[in-house]
């Protein structure tokens, strides 16, 4: 929760941060009345942030929330750097030391916002596989998850399904009921924590073609997603 609150606030108090500065450069200068623009502006760019951290939290991935977080950074650090440089009251020193702030401000904000990598639990859906080597890859990986398909549910299949928690879907390639449970709907369902798995898909090409269009319509990032031949699981 700690981490979550941090990664919020980044994003509200370099938005605000921004927000000042364009105040600072619109506004005319001392002695002069501040223009509604700069107000509004400010107003504006403050609820960017704001709004940033309420879209981030909608987002279904980690990497989707930092891609996010990182576009804002990029936009206001640009935006700043623009309307300083540009502003009729600054001079050539300040645009330059303001320039560099920014820049060094959004190049720090790029390097500790990098998307570590994850290590996913993975979520194999197959057909055709030699049940032996299905078993020694659920024995590998406790986090593992497998959706099998087969015509015919045998004695082997059956214990991995009780001693590992396989996932069988049984019946013929073009069973209606077999297609709905390896569809979008089907998957999701079974495996409700799927956008936060990586994803192995292995068997014949018909097989991996039906699943692929499923897992694209559950908006699954392809860098997640990995198809393998039947004879490597």
């Amino acid at each position: 929760m700690a981490s979550e609150a941090n990664a919020n606030q980044g994003p509200i108090l370099f938005w605000c941060g921004v927000a000042v500065a364009e105040f600072g450069a619109i506004q005319p200068g001392l002695g002069h009345p501040w223009s509604p623009a700069s107000y509004l502006t400010a107003a504006l760019l403050a609820g960017i942030g704001l709004l940033s951290v309420k879209a981030a939290g909608h987002l279904r991935t980690e990497e989707a929330r930092q891609r996010l977080r990182l576009g804002g950074y990029l936009t206001g650090g640009l935006l700043v750097a623009y309307q300083v440089g540009a502003a009729p009251q600054a001079t050539e020193p300040g645009r330059v030391a303001c320039l560099l702030l920014y820049a060094l401000a959004t190049v720090m904000a790029v390097l500790s916002h990098r998307v570590p990598p994850e290590s996913r639990p993975v979520l194999l859906i197959a057909t055709g596989v030699d049940p032996r080597s299905l078993r020694a890859r659920l024995a590998r990986a406790a986090d593992t998850v497998a959706v099998y398909r087969t015509e015919r549910a045998t004695d082997e299949l059956r214990d991995l399904e009780a001693t590992y928690g396989l996932v069988l879907v049984v019946g013929r390639e073009h069973d209606p009921r077999v297609k709905e449970r390896l569809s979008a709907s089907g998957l999701s369902r079974e495996i409700p924590d799927i956008a936060e798995r990586e994803v192995v898909v292995a068997g014949p090409r018909p097989f991996k073609r039906y699943v692929s269009g499923a897992l694209s319509r559950l908006a699954i990032p392809r860098s997640q997603i990995r198809f393998e031949n039947g004879h490597r699981v």
